[in-house]
């Protein structure tokens, strides 16, 4: 049980770490321009467009290396987030095994409960700005993480279950 409540602490702790540096500590762009090149990008992203926060994104509004980096900014925060409402799922089903309702609801209200902590730190930062589509973002994430552990929790209890009935 104090594993997962461990590994979430020790994930939201990293995502208010990654939340307090500033864009340019986090800057990928000159990671990136070793690895690909400016005219790769752009063939690769060229008919990728869409809205985001009120913004057009494409390539052509941001250049290759921008647009790049937002792609993994973006994905960042599902990843992130899928990991957290992961664990923090699988640590209220330790001990809230026979009551799935208030399993998804706990870890769904600490799960917002932190996307808007983390987002509400980068507001207060002066070189970053927190986003409630950020918010969102992160909670698609999350959910996606809370279905996936959900799952996991409900198959190892019947695993456990179906050994507990063959003795």
């Amino acid at each position: 049980m104090y594993y997962y409540l461990l590994l979430a602490s020790g994930w939201t702790v990293l995502l208010f770490h990654l939340s307090s540096m500033s864009y340019v500590e986090q800057d990928i762009r000159p990671y990136l321009k070793l690895v690909v090149t400016e005219e790769s990008i752009q063939s690769w992203f060229r008919q990728m467009e869409f809205s985001y926060n009120g913004s057009l994104i494409s390539v052509e509004n941001l250049g290759g290396f921008s647009f790049l980096e937002f792609l993994i900014r973006k994905g960042a925060h599902l990843f992130f987030y899928y990991m957290l409402g992961f664990v923090i799922v699988r640590y209220f089903s330790t001990f809230l095994e026979n009551k799935p309702l208030l399993i998804l609801l706990l870890s769904c209200s600490m799960l917002l409960i932190i996307a808007m902590m983390d987002e509400y730190l980068q507001h207060l930062h002066p070189d970053r700005s927190g986003q409630w589509m950020d918010v969102q973002l992160n909670c698609l994430g999350g959910v996606i993480g809370i279905v996936g552990g959900f799952i996991t929790s409900l198959s190892s209890v019947n695993t456990k279950k179906s050994a507990d009935h063959s003795m």
